[in-house]
């Protein structure tokens, strides 16, 4: 009898004690799981997949750019930035705009780096606009919120689908960012 109470000894005074509480409002380290596991497709179903994330259809060429996919969104929400790179909101605002309008950003349906990436030095949660949720709702896909985690020259962006892009920020981080090497970026074409 005494060797069926001791076990249950132990499981109550385990459990007896408080949780502890911490804030972090960090996003995890590294590229989501959901994002690494997503299946590859072939060409065709790229096309396919490209043409819900955009409105301008029938491109052909790779990489597609991030810069298309602004059309559809309406709110870009910054749940975290790295304070020790921004000094204020309105720098990682800025920031957010140019990297959205950058129009050298490749957009890619695998994971196109090799390294290693960490806390990322963004993340947002995107809105898209009421005609391209409807639509998705008319081909009968689902629509989401959308993120934007952001790193050094890596990014990646689940679309309302739920499909997560790959991006590669090189020149915008090199001409932007407050640790880029201006001296790596593509110069500026006049207007």
């Amino acid at each position: 009898m005494n060797a069926m109470l001791l076990p249950l000894f132990f499981i109550c005074g385990v459990g007896g004690a408080e949780p502890k509480i911490v804030f972090d409002n960090r996003p995890e380290m590294g590229v989501p799981l959901e994002a690494r596991t997503q299946t590859r497709v072939d060409s065709e179903e790229l096309k396919k997949l490209y043409a819900t994330l955009t409105v301008k259809e029938g491109e052909d060429q790779w990489p597609y750019t991030f810069h298309n996919t602004v059309s559809t969104i309406k709110t870009v929400r910054i749940r975290y930035f790295n304070k020790e790179t921004w000094k204020s909101e309105k720098q990682a605002r800025e920031y957010v705009r140019g990297f959205l309008a950058n129009k050298s950003s490749g957009l890619y349906s695998f994971q196109i780096w090799s390294q290693g990436v960490g806390v990322p030095e963004i993340e947002c949660l995107v809105d898209f606009t009421d005609e391209y949720r409807n639509k998705l709702r008319d081909e009968q896909k689902r629509c989401d919120t959308g993120r934007l985690l952001i790193w050094n020259t890596e990014a990646c962006f689940r679309d309302a689908t739920g499909r997560w892009w790959f991006v590669n920020g090189f020149d915008y981080y090199h001409s932007s960012h407050p640790k880029g090497d201006r001296r790596l970026a593509k110069p500026k074409q006049p207007k």
